[in-house]
């Protein structure tokens, strides 16, 4: 079992002078071991992680995701954080140490750089941070604050880095950064691969899914697939159709060949989408589900229906358990037919085991850019629909 711990606590240090105190920091480490009857330290490097924020209150919990990834990616990770109201310029930062025991209990360390900037510095944060970026190795950059996509200091970190990840969770599609959003990110495709964690928090669903037509038997129900129902938790606080819910679909859409036709809200939850499918529609409907004990916006069932000669009903459900788990259950309905369903277990997906998945990825992801591009053109429908009202 891994246990994170510090080698030293947390200090501030001379921007200037970062890397000398580093490595002092490991030689000081080496030197306390070398007293000790255990192991050495190892200190492992394979890619780098940049992460921006613009609230400073995030810090220890991006530090603690950040702990947790080295245990399975060992990393240089830089924090920069970007203090967009306080007009001072200045620029501090902190270093610290990230350590965990392997699978041959060999103590693995990794380090951690705080960068805080405010006022004209925030300007320069991709030149303050690009000489500490560790040399040869893949930069990823976990950019947290959506609103800021198009300021320059963004655009600055895009020729320092391989790949950049976003998260559209708590969009819907009544928010204007929505759309926004996904016109940056095809257009800016050449320019960097993008991935959204909302899009890698539909893995599971996309497999699964999947999964229900594997059978040599079933795979044909794919082209007589006449209604979808995507069904996600409720959020009561905020209206609008969660951009998860958004991203299946077009995931569908664009997988399976359908041509969107029109797309209109029954209500300020729930919206209705009509696709052309050669020669049949698909009714595609996103609706909202109360007390399901889920994340909000999180979605709980997706069932894909073929009305033809012999109708035949595919789901994924997703609930909690009793104890940390989320069941899934799979389960295929053919009318005089087949009939049977699974459960598996299957722990929450915490930011921390998102990013871990992140960072094994390299390069552009065509089935995202696919499903964003149609999830943009359901937005752009249904921004119309209201217009037209």
């Amino acid at each position: 079992m891994s246990i994170v711990e510090d080698i030293e606590r947390r200090r501030q240090v001379d921007v200037t002078a970062i890397e000398r105190e580093l490595t002092e920091l490991w030689k000081a480490a080496a030197a306390a071991k070398d007293g000790d009857t255990g192991d050495a330290v190892t200190r492992v490097c394979l890619l780098n992680l940049l992460v921006f924020i613009t609230d400073e209150a995030r810090f220890g919990e991006v530090s603690e995701v950040v702990a947790k990834v080295t245990e399975s990616a060992p990393c240089r990770a830089i924090i920069m954080y970007g203090n967009l109201t306080e007009p001072r310029p200045e620029t501090q930062a902190w270093i610290a140490s990230h350590c965990h025991l392997d699978d041959r209990m060999r103590q693995v360390c990794c380090e951690e750089i705080r960068v805080a900037a405010s006022g004209t510095a925030v300007q320069y944060l991709a030149r303050t941070v690009a000489p500490l970026i560790a040399p040869d190795l893949p930069v990823f950059l976990w950019w947290q604050d959506l609103k800021t996509l198009r300021e320059k200091y963004f655009h600055d970190f895009l020729h320092e880095v391989d790949r950049i990840i976003i998260d559209s969770r708590g969009l819907t599609h009544r928010d204007a950064i929505a759309a926004q959003l996904a016109r940056f990110v095809l257009e800016s495709r050449h320019r960097a691969a993008f991935s959204d964690l909302n899009w890698t928090r539909l893995t599971r669903w996309r497999d699964l899914a999947a999964g229900l037509f594997d059978a040599p038997d079933l795979t044909h129900y794919l082209q007589e697939l006449t209604r979808v129902t995507i069904t996600y938790a409720k959020d009561d606080e905020a209206s609008g159709v969660p951009m998860q819910a958004l991203l299946l679909a077009g995931f569908f859409a664009a997988q399976l060949g359908w041509t969107l036709k029109d797309a209109h809200e029954i209500n300020p939850h729930q919206a209705e989408l009509r696709f052309r499918a050669r020669r049949r529609r698909v009714v595609l409907t996103i609706e909202p589900r109360a007390g399901t004990q889920l994340p909000q916006k999180q979605l709980v069932e997706v069932v894909l229906e073929a009305d033809r000669a012999e109708p035949a009903s595919f789901s994924v459900t997703c609930r909690p358990s009793d104890g940390t788990d989320w069941l899934y259950t799979t389960a295929v309905k053919i009318t005089e037919g087949a009939h049977y369903h699974t459960t598996i277990g299957l722990p929450p997906l915490t930011d921390a085991r998102l990013m871990s998945r992140e960072v094994e990825i390299f390069g552009r992801s065509k089935p995202y850019e696919r499903a964003l591009r149609m999830a943009l053109e359901i937005i752009n429908e249904l921004e119309i629909d209201a217009q037209l009202d």
